[in-house]
């Protein structure tokens, strides 16, 4: 009995830690789309000009989003495996 109280638990914090990583990659997500957006805004159309202001906030963003996103999986894949050996036991 403890120990599926135990599994539960930890079930519990991977899901709250899952959407905590898609929240930040979301909100990474949002933050350069609306950067595209306030440079667009300024008129800055030259394609080297943008690319040049664009990029510094682009690659950090999109990294970010792209490792929350895979640790996110990678914790569904724990639970599951969690999940599995609590119901083998």
């Amino acid at each position: 009995m403890i120990m599926q109280k135990d599994v539960k638990t930890k079930l519990k914090i991977l899901f709250i830690i899952r959407v905590c990583l898609w929240i930040t990659a979301f909100v990474s997500t949002i933050r350069w789309m609306s950067y595209s957006i306030q440079l667009n805004k300024q008129e800055i159309f030259d394609p080297y000009e943008f690319a040049l202001r664009f990029r510094p906030v682009f690659y950090p963003c999109f990294v970010i989003a792209a490792a929350a996103i895979g640790l996110s999986f990678a914790l569904y894949a724990y639970g599951k495996r969690i999940s599995r050996k609590e119901e083998d036991e």
